[in-house]
């Protein structure tokens, strides 16, 4: 049954091929020359060495099966031969002959296979199955080499295909950019190429710490913008980023995406309007957010709930001119669809992005939103845990030694200090004025009792309250208490947040 599924299968895999056999015995070939017919569309028959070389050089067969001793020619003289025009050349020996010297020569010469005669046919048929399995592997890889040649060579973008620091491949649109003629010419260029990155505020430029490529490297997916300059002697805005090649070590692309048109380079207007400018900032957030969905390059998202920073990644799926769709957790999604709102960021923004929630979908792990607009607050450089206290907590404050009688709701808490809400502003009160806060935080049954200096550091004017954000000067004992009292009530709304997940 085994032997019948193989005849099938070469007959199906050996339609594309031709094979050429050559043998001097006659009623052998003749009896041979059926057999391989009833597989191979084309069978070229020759009768000894040289005729076989020549029939090889006219016709290109995919596989060769040669007898050793033969006349004019012998098997392994010519397998020779056809191995110095077509080293991937498949050649199978047969032999009447068991002889040492014989087989080490054909390992020599690089023959496929080495068969001893007579051969049982389904012995013969799994070669040959073999054989073509591996030919059609070759040809495979072939057509995928040339594909993906031609994918690097006519990217948009310019590419650097190189191997620790030494350049492998670079494109033609990378050649073009900076004059070059060949890899061989950019290679040597490539030495100096941190000479080519122009300083620009929050831009890649080799610095005396650490090297350009060495930045990139490590961080394998980051987007990073850089400088350079045009065969023209204009500045260009590119996106630079390293991909790692898989399972190899030191292998990367580096990719240029040239984002030039974006006037990210010029200087603002100022003989523009509010609202123009407003216009132009809104212009250049969607052109940005549309060169990290080309590049796929993770964002930040952020939210709170109840002071608690939630934060994952997401990947950038759709951008239209008024709303985006992201991609993310279903961790995130529950914080956005409570927060009602998120905070992006990217390497490509100077300032973090707010966005308020249009819909999601969990099956998808799907955000649509809309409303953008840049913050000069970035979540990521938040260096203290805040929290919102119970709503049983509650402050007094003492300004010049007189109770503020004005009603104050703590908004957060940090180790820092705490974000204060007036329903009114009390006179005289300013920022650098020095206050004390006699805090009580925590349940009614086991609160924190704590008396606190602390020094106004700004204060915000908005339609119903005033926010007043102080700083804390603590003591050592009261600094103790506090990242107690902290680390509690970050754990307690860890486990509100789950609850609210589960509830749903």
């Amino acid at each position: 049954m085994e032997s019948k599924n193989n005849y099938k299968k070469l007959a199906k895999l050996a339609k594309d091929f031709t094979l050429l056999y050559i043998e001097d015995n006659s009623g052998l070939q003749k009896q041979a020359s059926k057999i391989f017919k009833k597989f191979f569309p084309k069978v070229i028959v020759a009768t000894n060495g040289q005729e076989g070389l020549e029939f090889f050089k006219k016709y290109y067969p995919d596989i060769i099966i040669s007898d050793i001793k033969m006349p004019k020619m012998n098997g392994l003289d010519m397998a020779r031969k056809i191995k110095e025009i077509d080293n991937d050349a498949q050649i199978i020996i047969t032999s009447a002959f068991d002889e040492k010297e014989y087989l080490l020569e054909s390992i020599d010469i690089g023959i496929t296979k080495y068969l001893k005669k007579p051969i049982p046919l389904e012995e013969l048929i799994e070669i040959l199955l073999d054989v073509i399995s591996q030919q059609n592997d070759k040809k495979n890889r072939r057509l995928f080499d040339a594909y993906t040649k031609d994918a690097f060579e006519y990217q948009d973008h310019m590419l650097i295909f190189i191997e620790k620091d030494e350049v492998l491949m670079v494109n033609k649109k990378c050649l073009e950019f900076f004059a070059q003629e060949n890899s061989k010419t950019f290679k040597e260029l490539f030495k100096t190429f941190s000479k080519l990155l122009l300083p620009h505020e929050n831009f890649l430029y080799e610095k005396d710490t650490q090297s350009w490529l060495e930045i990139i490297k490590e961080q394998d997916g980051k987007l990073f913008n850089v400088k350079l300059k045009d065969t023209k002697n204009k500045n260009r805005h590119f996106v630079l980023k390293a991909n790692k090649i898989p399972d190899k070590d030191n292998y990367y692309i580096l990719s240029f995406d040239d984002i030039s048109e974006l006037g990210l380079l010029e200087e603002d207007n100022p003989n523009l309007t509010d609202e123009q400018k407003a216009q132009e900032e809104k212009i250049k957030m969607i052109n940005l957010l549309h060169v990290l969905k080309r590049n796929k390059t993770k964002i930040k998202l952020y939210n709170s709930y109840k002071g608690l920073s939630i934060s994952n990644t997401g990947i950038i799926e759709e951008v239209l001119s008024n709303q985006i769709k992201i991609k993310t957790t279903y961790l995130q999604q529950r914080a956005i669809h409570i927060d009602k709102k998120t905070t992006i960021e990217s390497e490509l923004f100077s300032k973090a992005l707010e966005c308020s929630l249009v819909n999601l979908n969990f099956e998808t792990q799907s955000v649509v939103l809309n409303n953008f607009s840049f913050t000069p607050f970035l979540p990521s450089k938040q260096k203290y845990v805040r929290v919102m206290p119970e709503s049983s907590s509650f402050v007094d404050i003492y300004f010049d030694a007189i109770r503020l009688s004005v009603k104050i709701h703590i908004l957060d808490i940090s180790i820092e200090g705490s974000k204060l809400s007036f329903n009114s502003l009390p006179a005289g009160l300013k920022e650098n004025s020095e206050l004390i806060l006699k805090l009580r935080l925590g349940s009614k049954t086991s609160p924190l009792n704590m008396d606190v200096k602390a020094e106004v550091l700004k204060i915000e004017e908005h339609k119903d309250e005033f926010i007043v954000i102080v700083v804390f000067k603590l003591e050592s004992e009261s600094k103790k208490l506090l990242i107690d009292y902290i680390a509690k009530r970050q754990m307690a709304l860890i486990r509100e947040f789950k609850g609210l997940q589960n509830a749903e």
